[in-house]
């Protein structure tokens, strides 16, 4: 399970979108604004396909208790093919973006940013980064229309994502993790899962379920993934249980829901925390 987590959250890849070509601004420009944000930097790379730099502020811990930098970068402008970057099972995950296949499809660049050596990250440190520098790539391409998150499934417009008030990890969830809802063929069976809290290293969530109303638990499922990723240092363990539904579709202590640490049922293959919802629980959960 170890090597599945860092193989996923190595970098969160976001990719800007474009309509038409963007003018990219200069190394010196981008480090400026960095500066802005993020205090003292540490120059890496001025290449225009890579812009980098790192953090003193920001590190990774390494397995034999040392500490290293942690860096974010800034590519190139890029041709964008919506038909082979975003696939037809992820613009069915599409849900907060009405027309999302007419827009992807007037996207033709795009520029990507990333993190660099984050795996070891602390992930709400790393969340409240990310979505530091995407603020910072939407101020230096004031044209950008929208953002795509491949290994989150998630795409957000670029005007909501400036629009909203909230920033740090609410932003973070708004703009980098999809909350998906899967009807499983030829059953009275549901699957709300989330993507994107395991790209920084958590484990994302999961609830495999019958006989409740999908948008509630999704509501919840977007609850929990709050809570996990403010609570990071708090690990929430195998037997554990979190506030269920009644019968008429609300929280309450009453009713105990059993946590487990599984494999995902629905791709990307990533660590979930899924959540057994009692009488309502659907798949075999021996």
């Amino acid at each position: 399970m170890e090597n599945l987590v860092e193989d996923i959250s190595k970098s969160v890849v976001i990719e800007l979108l474009f309509e038409e070509k963007p003018i990219r601004p200069t190394a010196n420009a981008i480090f400026r604004e960095a500066r802005n944000v993020f205090g003292e930097i540490n120059i890496i790379n001025r290449d225009e396909n890579d812009t980098e730099f790192s953090m003193d502020k920001f590190v990774a811990y390494n397995k034999d208790n040392t500490t290293s930098a942690v860096g974010l970068a800034m590519g190139n402008v890029l041709s964008f093919d919506d038909k082979k970057s975003v696939s037809e099972f992820e613009r069915t995950q599409i849900w907060n973006v009405a027309n999302s296949d007419e827009l992807l499809s007037k996207y033709k660049y795009c520029v990507k940013i990333w993190d660099v050596n984050a795996q070891r990250q602390i992930p709400k440190e790393r969340a409240v980064m990310l979505v530091d520098w995407l603020n910072i790539a939407l101020k230096l391409f004031p044209k950008c229309q929208a953002i795509w998150i491949k290994s989150a499934g998630k795409f957000q417009l670029a005007q909501s994502i400036k629009n909203l008030k909230e920033n740090g990890i609410v932003k973070y969830l708004f703009s980098m993790v999809n909350i998906r809802f899967f009807n499983v063929p030829h059953t009275n069976e549901f699957i709300v899962d989330s993507v994107g809290l395991a790209n920084i290293g958590l484990s994302d969530v999961q609830f495999h379920f019958k006989g409740m109303n999908p948008n509630k638990v999704a509501n919840l499922a977007y609850s929990l993934a709050r809570y996990v990723l403010n609570n990071d240092d708090v690990l929430i363990k195998d037997g554990d249980t979190i506030d269920g539904m009644n019968d008429e579709g609300k929280m309450t202590p009453d009713v105990q829901w059993i946590c487990r640490y599984e494999d995902s049922l629905i791709e990307p293959l990533r660590p979930v925390l899924d959540i057994n919802t009692g009488k309502y629980a659907a798949g075999d959960r021996n």
